[in-house]
């Protein structure tokens, strides 16, 4: 059971009241209508008159967000129903100087104001501060009365941003593994005599007198004990498959049978190029009214043969199921060091996102996700 967050003390503005942690500092700002900061967190509430409907002021907040800052990206989006007026939650991650920023935008219109509140927090400490920050959302209440009118259609929202490229020299098989064997080492003449050696040096990996760069010294630093690697399993919906492997900042993109990008990124980076393979952005959440399918339809639906129909009664009684099977699917297996059983993730092209949970008595737990839930699960296996 969740322990309740204390929240102490009440701000108001001309549009809005929230409550907030007692140890959050009021700061004065020329710029925004309240400013608090406290516990790495950072909250700021601006507002402008506007008689745009929700749909609207959401509609261009999605088209300036990603080009206001140059790698920013949104990684979930959902209607807000507790501040008594039209409100959409969007959250992002944008890059900064000291580390990527984790953000949660609440957008909302009173008919005579929009309303933009801001929370933001380094994404290090993102999952530390989550039941805070959505606490501090939940106390937010619109002081103005708001439009009467029901807005019943969602408005359409952008695709995901195209994944990240891991950028560095692709090796084939041999060189790959020649490469993990030199763990530890300074230096291996033999290299000179092997084309597997011969691609490393081309490669730039290794010196013309088989000497290692301390580049390539620290890309196999991981290498050198029995650390795991945080790996990202896929399946294409053309069939292909890809691996994605991450030890601390050395970074492996390929497969056992068709070689490998070898590289070192920050870990803040390897969290960007694993939620772009997933195909994290915006996208509208809607459960499904069944809880698990038959283990092994499922299973099939998973796997590399052809995909089977969903049984017709299902598909009658539940039309998003439904909607969702029938578009094509990334299958994508997170699996972590010290843990026995991968996440397992289905993205449906241009609908949203599934998990795939426990087997019991034949029957697979199968329910929607959210993007911004999905997105958690990358910080938390690679963050920490």
């Amino acid at each position: 059971m969740a322990v309740p967050v204390p929240l102490g003390t009440e701000d108001r503005t001309a549009r809005l009241t929230l409550h907030r942690p007692d140890a959050w500092r009021r700061e004065d700002s020329a710029q925004a209508d309240l400013r608090v900061t406290g516990d790495d967190v950072v909250l700021t509430v601006r507002s402008r008159p506007s008689d745009r409907t929700i749909a609207e002021e959401h509609t261009s907040l999605l088209e300036r967000l990603p080009g206001s800052v140059d790698g920013l990206l949104l990684i979930g989006c959902d209607p807000w129903t507790t501040t008594g007026a039209p409100a959409r939650l969007v959250e992002y991650v944008r890059p900064d100087e000291d580390g990527d920023v984790a953000g949660a935008h609440l957008l909302f219109v009173t008919g005579r104001h929009r309303v933009d509140l801001t929370i933001e927090r380094p994404l290090a400490r993102m999952l530390a501060t989550d039941d805070l920050v959505f606490a501090v959302l939940d106390s937010v209440r619109a002081t103005e009365p708001s439009p009467s009118r029901v807005q019943r259609d969602l408005e359409d929202l952008p695709a995901p941003a195209p994944a990240p490229i891991v950028a560095g020299p692709h090796l084939g098989p041999e060189a790959v593994r020649t490469l993990r064997s030199l763990a530890g080492r300074r230096w291996n003449p033999t290299l000179l005599r092997t084309p597997a050696g011969r691609e490393l040096i081309d490669a730039g990996l290794v010196g013309r007198l088989g000497t290692l760069p301390d580049t390539t010294q620290t890309l196999l630093g991981p290498w050198e004990g029995d650390d795991q690697p945080v790996t990202l399993e896929q399946r294409l919906p053309d069939g292909r498959t890809t691996r994605l492997q991450a030890w601390s900042e050395t970074v492996v993109d390929g497969t056992d049978e068709d070689g490998a990008v070898i590289t070192g990124l920050p870990v803040e980076r390897v969290v960007a190029v694993v939620a772009g393979r997933l195909g994290i952005g915006p996208a509208w959440t809607f459960p499904f009214r069944t809880g698990s399918l038959r283990a092994d339809l499922l299973g099939r639906r998973t796997g590399a043969g052809e995909a089977p129909d969903l049984p017709p009664a299902i598909a009658e009684a539940d039309p998003r199921l439904a909607r969702f099977w029938a578009a094509p699917w990334t299958v994508s297996s997170l699996r972590r060091p010290g843990k026995p059983n991968p996440i397992v993730i289905v993205h449906a092209d241009g609908i949203g996102f599934a998990r795939v949970g426990r087997t019991e008595a034949g029957e697979t737990a199968f329910t929607t996700d959210s993007p911004a839930n999905v997105y958690r699960s990358v910080v938390r296996a690679l963050l920490g």
